[in-house]
């Protein structure tokens, strides 16, 4: 395929630098807002944080939680498959020894929103009175 040089040039040379980082902003920007590996990874690590360092958050909003587990095993698939789930969609490490992001799932709202994108339906629920603290 060849490409239209003069084309190319006339375009480069009437972008300013300023125009041409705001057009690659814009469109990375666009990109990482559509992508579900961004949006898990924030998500790992925003629980990650909150269970290890926002422990008064984590019980408040636990103390708002409804329901109980669907045992879904969608949010055991989030990012990556855990290694702990067997080939039966169960946790292996459910009564021993779940590491404690495991054992909070969902933290608040916008976790089971995450679960709902991946076209899962989470057992738990919050009111949104409570939620609003998020």
């Amino acid at each position: 395929m060849k490409v239209n040089n003069s084309i190319l040039h006339a375009w480069v040379d009437s972008v300013t630098e300023v125009q041409f980082f705001e057009r690659l902003i814009f469109t990375l920007t666009r990109a990482f807002q559509k992508s579900r590996f961004v949006l898990h990874s924030i998500g790992k690590s925003r629980r990650l944080w909150q269970v290890h360092f926002r422990k008064e958050y984590v019980r408040t909003q636990l103390a708002g939680r409804q329901g109980n587990c669907a045992q879904c095993g969608t949010c055991c698939n989030l990012l990556f498959t855990c290694p702990m789930l067997t080939k039966q969609g169960r946790c292996f490490a459910y009564g021993t020894c779940r590491p404690q992001a495991c054992k909070v799932f969902p933290i608040n709202q916008r976790d089971i929103d995450e679960i709902k994108l991946c076209g899962g339906q989470c057992g738990y629920y919050f009111n949104k009175e409570d939620s609003s603290i998020a």
